[in-house]
């Protein structure tokens, strides 16, 4: 038989969610759509944490190493500086001739480790003397290079003067851009005095792209991107190398840093190369949260679906289409509880699950819609009907006396003897009838159903096919 309290209690479980359903709606889409707020946020914060850290330590120990560099890379220009200074001054008297050849024979030379190192001189191209201030230059390279830029203007000046005062030091004038060949070089200029008298200068002259090269820094291929920023006194702007943008930011990925050389600064300035793909990749992880986000909205939304049908499956007989049970308990029982009398007549079919079996699922749905129609033909037109599996409830509403009742029960039988044709196929069906009223039971919704039970079960009883087998209606 049909456990009724269970079905009692899911109807009001289905009502409580039928009234509250645009709350839960609203309630679930507000949580989902938190959750993947916070999970993004969360995950952005992390990804973006660990790159900005990782990033800054890469562009620290890159700045250390290139400020190490830079400077050792001087070293060298003050070395050959000093040797040309030390010459001079123990050869007082020497020519321009043996000076010239002095620098071919001892600096000029690239030893083989200038080839295969790139932090050799090779980025040193010339040598500048200048006994009295008139220079020559030294140099593999084509004179034009040199011939072509200007040596008598104020900026000149300036720096030749500020070697006078400081005979110890190595004077930095550049880098200065080629107006003809557009090259940069570097002139590093040294006072040389000659037992207290002033004798002139030497100069090392440094290649700006080859000293680049030395340090790895004119690489577009690099993990880096740099500027350098050079002040040149006179002039109307410094000069700048590489991407000047570098010197707006103060970030975690940026560095930035000052080079002095003896009287002369340099600032430095880089970035890790792929340090904008930090947003990068938070813009992939919240595409990818969106993405889980809509499938999981998507599927909230179906399984919503999927419970609505099945309650409106509960509503309504997806087969029979007659009244759904959990609607149907729910009307008969504000029925009952009203000031009218009403009947409940129960009619259950016999060994219903045999027929499926013989034939099939669609023969047994086509003899329900039969007994279904068959039992309309007999009910007034406003009793509600209801089936449970194989049993076929009956609210007869508004009857007169139990007379009504056992009318209707009589010719419900006399409708189940008839043979059922369903596709060209003659079933004898048996069913068993119980029916109560309010008149005879009151107002007790369970009163009703146990006599109504007890009436069904004591009817299979006397019935000599019960013995057959198991009533299967008690699996229902």
């Amino acid at each position: 038989m049909i456990r009724w309290d269970y079905l009692i209690w899911s109807g009001g479980v289905c009502v409580i969610f039928s009234a509250f359903r645009l709350y839960i709606y609203t309630f679930v889409f507000f949580v989902i759509t938190l959750i993947f707020f916070i999970a993004g946020i969360y995950l952005d914060v992390s990804v973006n944490g660990t790159l900005e850290e990782q990033n800054s330590e890469l562009a620290s120990q890159r700045m250390d190493n290139l400020v190490k560099d830079l400077l050792s890379n001087f070293d060298k220009v003050i070395e050959h500086a000093d040797i040309l200074q030390r010459y001079i001054e123990d050869n007082p008297k020497v020519t321009n001739a043996e000076l010239k050849n002095f620098v071919e024979l001892n600096l000029l030379p690239k030893d083989l480790s200038a080839f295969f190192n790139a932090d050799a001189k090779d980025f040193i191209i010339g040598y500048m003397i200048a006994p009295n201030d008139s220079f020559f230059i030294v140099s593999d390279e084509p004179q034009e290079n040199f011939t072509q830029l200007n040596f008598s203007d104020k900026t000149t000046e300036f720096y030749l003067d500020l070697a006078r005062r400081n005979p110890r030091d190595v004077i930095v004038h550049g880098p200065i851009v080629s107006p003809r060949t557009h090259e940069i070089n570097i002139f590093n200029r040294k006072a040389v005095y000659v037992e207290g008298k002033y004798w002139g200068y030497v100069g090392v002259i440094v290649d700006f792209y080859k000293l680049l090269d030395s340090m790895n820094l004119n690489s577009e291929k690099g993990r880096f991107v740099y500027s350098i920023k050079a002040y040149l006194n006179k002039e109307e702007r410094d000069f700048i190398w590489g991407d000047s943008t570098l010197f707006k930011h103060r970030d975690l990925v940026y560095r930035q840093r000052s080079v002095f050389f003896g009287k002369h600064r340099w600032d430095l300035a880089l970035k890790v190369r792929n340090a904008g793909k930090a947003a990068e990749l938070g813009n992939k992880v919240y595409f990818i949260l969106f993405l889980f986000y809509l499938l999981a909205l998507i599927l909230v939304f179906y399984l919503f679906k999927y419970f609505s049908e099945l309650k409106n499956s509960k509503e309504v007989d997806p087969i029979t289409l007659t009244i759904g049970h959990d609607k149907f308990l729910k009307l008969v029982k504000d029925k009952i509880n009203g000031n009218a009398d009403h009947g409940v007549v129960v009619l259950e079919l016999i060994h219903f699950n045999q027929i499926n079996s013989c034939y099939d699922f669609t023969i047994g749905d086509k003899l329900l819609c039969e007994v279904t129609r068959r039992i309309k033909n007999v009910v007034s037109y406003n009793d509600l009907i209801c089936r449970v599996g194989s049993q076929f409830i009956v609210l007869m509403q508004n009857i007169r006396s139990n007379v009504d009742v056992d009318r209707v029960q009589s010719e419900l039988y006399d409708e189940m003897e008839k043979n059922f044709n369903i596709d060209e196929v003659s079933i004898n069906l048996k069913a068993v009838i119980g029916s109560s009223s309010t008149i005879s039971k009151g107002r007790s919704y369970n009163e009703i159903m146990n006599e109504i039970s007890e009436s069904i079960l004591e009817t299979k009883k006397s019935m000599k096919f019960f013995s057959r087998t198991t009533d299967l209606s008690q699996n229902e």
